[in-house]
């Protein structure tokens, strides 16, 4: 039987509402209220499409449905939607490949124009610049990624997969990478600072998890 298309529904932390669509991988909006989210959120699938066609990413998988129709359900307490369990059919990876790169194409157009002195600026005093903004999605891209890792079955898959990442990153820096100096989220950042940090917070938790080790004393599992 298939499964109806619905839009869940969850309150944000600072007093506004999220309604998610994973029927359309990616479409998602929000609101002040818990109506207005779900409102915007039936724009949404209808504005999300619209992209996908017009960077030449095919909608034959949505097209025949209407968000108008979408039953609207809480989201479960552990954020995972029916549309997230199970393997992936043939087309859903190809699928999202597309639409991340339909996604990401449209972002670059629409900075294209922007200079840097642009992307710096905030409208108010407690909004973030273009380029915080940005900042935000590739960090938080990086963090997701490593959620492919399995924890906590086995806990130090998800530590190797945040260290193969690092060591690719490392391996394939150009050279021009190798003399960075620029601000990131306020703060100066150069490439040897970054690797000083990434040592030092290795180095740091090393000591702490012994810290941690010691403390649970007669209370540590069997090794």
């Amino acid at each position: 039987m298939k499964r109806q298309p619905a839009i869940y529904v969850v309150k944000g932390e600072d007093s506004y509402w999220l309604a998610h669509v994973p029927v359309l991988r990616g479409c998602i909006a929000s609101g002040t209220t818990r109506e207005e989210a779900i409102a915007n959120a039936r724009r949404a699938f209808r504005a999300y499409l619209e992209l996908l066609d017009t960077r030449g990413v095919s909608t034959e998988h949505w097209k025949d449905l209407d968000p108008d129709t979408f039953e609207v359900r809480d989201m479960p307490a552990d954020r995972i939607v029916p549309e997230d369990v199970g393997p992936l059919e043939e087309h859903e990876l190809r699928d999202f490949l597309h639409q991340f790169e339909a996604s990401r194409a449209a972002l670059l157009a629409l900075l294209r124009e922007f200079s840097p002195d642009e992307l710096e600026r905030k409208p108010t005093e407690t909004m973030w610049s273009v380029r915080e903004a940005l900042e935000h999605v590739m960090t938080t891209e990086v963090e997701l990624l490593s959620r492919l890792e399995k924890w906590p079955d086995d806990p130090f898959n998800t530590l190797q997969g945040v260290h193969r990442l690092t060591f690719q990153r490392f391996i394939v820096m150009e050279p021009a990478h190798t003399a960075l100096d620029h601000t990131v989220m306020g703060r100066r950042w150069t490439t040897r600072k970054v690797m000083r940090r990434i040592l030092e917070h290795e180095y740091e938790h090393l000591g702490h998890i012994k810290e941690i080790i010691a403390a649970l004393g007669a209370d540590r599992p069997p090794e």
